[in-house]
């Protein structure tokens, strides 16, 4: 894995993007946590007040983090399209592929440049964080296992992010189609598991509130764990030790490392800009799209239209109207869509 011509080609090809992962850490811990600690003396006249208790002190920083979980998000999702999307567009992969370097031995350089510079980024501002903090006047407020369990939730969460955004890639053909795609999937389990359950509620006939009480039981849990936008967002629950666990991420990091691995070393330069590249995943995802459309169109129209309390009848037409007709309009768009070939 530690080809040195290898790492030194995927850093020229992505370095501005990749140090823009330790400014974004910066931005978001040191800087805003010096500016966080002026603001407090300022506010106090430059004395140190005892009221400040270490769990709000805490809380204004669960903020900043959330904030910069985000955005590194954002920016890890665009540093995978930018390694394998963006080779697709400019036939870089070409050149790449006629290294004497195996295509797994590339891969793995792709997802170890960009979890280096995550984990250099976060332990390098983390040590800032921690020594600002030590030289301020709320130094008995420091929490030495929060700021150790944030640095690993967060490179496991940004990892698995960033691990499955470059498994996306691997089977798209384009940076549009993988950062688009990465985005959908990320909160795929949660929404697809509304619309199911909107599903039932509108053919068993049940009594809406015993059917949405699956929000409340473990397979909640489950859908939720396996939702990558609420780790996200979720991340400081997991360090506090609340709600969401941490197994989700790794799954997708444990997942879809070795499916990357495949896919990339199988893909064919041939279908670079379709949506995805082989040809005997397309009718899968031609009616998986079309499926969750029909099954959305349908939930939204009834939800539009009808009074839950109507006629049974008129609620179960309602809802094939938008069903019927969103699988099928869905099912023509993405006939077209399929035959494209994206330049982006």
């Amino acid at each position: 894995m530690f080809k040195h011509a290898l790492w030194k080609k995927e850093y020229r090809q992505a370095k501005l993007l990749l140090w823009l992962i330790p400014i974004v850490c910066l931005l978001f811990m040191g800087v805003a946590q010096g500016f966080l600690i002026w603001n407090w003396l300022t506010y106090y006249e430059h004395t140190y007040n005892h009221d400040v208790s270490a769990e709000s002190f805490y809380t204004v920083i669960d903020w900043l983090f959330l904030m910069r979980n985000v955005v590194l998000a954002l920016l890890m999702v665009i540093l995978a399209a930018s390694l394998i999307g963006v080779e697709r567009r400019n036939l870089q992969n070409d050149f790449t592929f006629s290294l004497p370097f195996s295509r797994a031995r590339v891969f793995l350089i792709k997802w170890g440049i960009g979890v280096v510079f995550l984990v250099g980024a976060l332990l390098s501002n983390t040590i800032i964080d921690v020594l600002i903090i030590l030289f301020s006047p709320f130094a008995d407020h420091l929490n030495g296992s929060y700021h150790i369990k944030d640095v690993v939730f967060t490179v496991i969460i940004i990892t698995g992010i960033y691990t499955f955004a470059l498994f996306i890639g691997t089977i798209t053909g384009s940076a549009a189609a993988q950062t688009i795609l990465t985005g959908i999937f990320s909160i795929f389990p949660l929404g697809f598991m509304a619309i199911v359950t909107f599903f039932v509620y509108v053919n068993l006939g049940r009594d809406i509130g015993n059917v949405f009480h699956v929000f409340n039981a473990p397979i909640f849990n489950l859908v939720i764990n396996s939702t990558l936008f609420f780790h996200v967002v979720g991340g400081r629950e997991i360090v506090a030790g609340e709600y969401i666990h941490i197994w989700g991420p790794l799954s997708y990091i444990v997942v879809f490392l070795p499916l990357g691995l495949y896919c990339y070393r199988n893909n064919r330069l041939e279908y670079n800009g379709c949506i995805i590249l082989f040809p005997q995943l397309q009718p899968v995802f031609k009616v998986g799209v079309a499926l969750c459309f029909a099954l959305s169109l349908g939930m939204f129209l009834t939800v539009l239209t009808v009074d839950f309390d109507s006629n049974r009848s008129v609620l179960l037409l309602s809802y094939y109207l938008g069903f019927i007709g969103g699988g099928l309009v869905t099912l023509v768009l993405m006939r077209k869509i399929m035959k494209i070939r994206f330049k982006v």
